[in-house]
């Protein structure tokens, strides 16, 4: 297992793929938390308003708002690692480059083996890139007023890498079974970037802000670390207010929805909750597109 985990690093290696990828990813997530830490002020805006902050006494400043624009830029920069993965199996079945691995391999479950745990690595490298990028454009465009606590900070950006690791793998999966690398990426890229966003937001509309759209693969991936978001400023108020005061169920809610959505993950449950959901999806795609090419036809 070690020496073919090793021929795919060196495989990933020799290619133009990963950095091509990785750059784009760098400059999205920049870009991204830099231009909504500009106007992080009217993100704020939004739901400053709210009851809660109101019967608090709490004023905009006291929160960190930037934590939005992590989030943010981290959600979609996830684009990337999701099209590596997507490349991971579907090139090379495409190609009939795998015909080769899977002959003089042991066995085909130990060249998918191999490539899961290379992928999970290499997803979490990206992760790690992305999340230094959206650090460093949040930093730029940020009022320091509005930056997290270092320990906000790492909640969120540990949500993040853990969102790139299951894309990766969800990509992985897809190709796998699609076995097409331009079917993969349009379905994809249609998906994640149009008909996932939009979706969520026609169905938290009709549905009155129920938590349907959690359920979905987009929603519960956004989830993630819109969830993580809403935590760490829904802690600050209660940092505020102290934790004997009684807040009003109803206006903690609301503040919760408003946050969310601010983050891009409208009707999104929890941190644990959203990553263990879109831990479901990626393992259904996942498992399934690994088991489908145990027997595909290489020839």
């Amino acid at each position: 297992m070690g020496r073919l985990i090793k021929a795919e690093f060196l495989k990933i290696l020799t290619t133009k793929l990963w950095w091509a990828l990785a750059i784009p990813a760098v400059l999205l997530a920049l870009a991204w938390a830099w231009g909504v830490s500009a106007f992080v002020t009217d993100i704020a805006d939004d739901v400053a308003d709210s009851d809660l902050l109101d019967a608090a006494n709490i004023q905009v400043t006291d929160m960190s708002w930037s934590v939005l624009a992590l989030t943010r830029a981290m959600n979609i920069a996830t684009l990337f690692p999701m099209v590596f993965g997507a490349l991971a199996l579907a090139s090379e079945l495409s190609r009939k480059t795998i015909t080769t691995t899977f002959l003089t391999a042991a066995s085909r479950g130990s060249v998918l083996g191999a490539k899961a745990i290379t992928y999970v690595a290499w997803g979490a490298i990206y992760g790690l890139v992305v999340a230094g990028a959206a650090s460093l454009g949040t930093v730029l465009g940020s009022n320091s007023d509005y930056l997290p606590e270092g320990g906000d900070w790492f909640l969120v950006l540990v949500a993040g890498v853990i969102a790139c690791v299951l894309w990766t793998l969800l990509g992985m999966g897809v190709g796998a079974l699609l076995g097409s690398p331009v079917g993969t990426l349009v379905i994809l890229l249609i998906y994640a970037g149009f008909v996932g966003p939009v979706s969520e937001l026609i169905l938290f509309g009709v549905t009155e802000g129920s938590h349907l759209t959690g359920w979905l693969p987009n929603g519960s991936a956004n989830g993630l670390t819109g969830a993580t978001a809403s935590e760490v400023l829904f802690g600050q108020v209660q940092d505020i207010v102290g934790n004997n005061a009684v807040l009003a169920q109803a206006d903690v809610e609301d503040f919760d929805m408003a946050v969310r959505f601010a983050a891009g993950a409208p009707g999104a449950y929890s941190l644990w909750v959203s990553g263990l959901i879109f831990l479901g999806w990626t393992m259904l795609f996942f498992v399934t597109g690994l088991f489908r090419n145990r027997s595909r036809d290489i020839t």
